[in-house]
């Protein structure tokens, strides 16, 4: 029975290799769940005081933004300038 454990491919090769691959897949899923478990700390609801001191602000439409947008940058006053390429040298 010890000749055959020792001539035994399966024993040397085969074994330690599945152990390797189902031990591999363990790990790998306990690596997953740590990263899921951090992005879960990150994301938390808002308690209800949270939300009535969001829903006090201000708010502002997306035409009052592009307005805003359009009092800061003047897009009439511009020149084009050509970016030098590098075999145009």
């Amino acid at each position: 029975m010890l000749q055959f454990l020792r001539r035994s491919k399966f024993l040397k090769i085969g074994f330690p290799f599945l152990l390797f691959v189902v031990g591999g897949s363990f790990g790998l899923a306990e690596f997953a769940a740590v990263g899921v478990d951090r992005k879960d700390e990150k994301t938390r609801t808002l308690t209800s005081e949270e939300v009535r001191q969001l829903q006090t602000g201000k708010q502002t439409t997306l035409e009052e933004l592009h307005q805003e947008l359009q009092k800061k940058l003047d897009i009439n006053e511009w020149e084009n300038v050509r970016v030098p390429r590098p075999w145009d040298e």
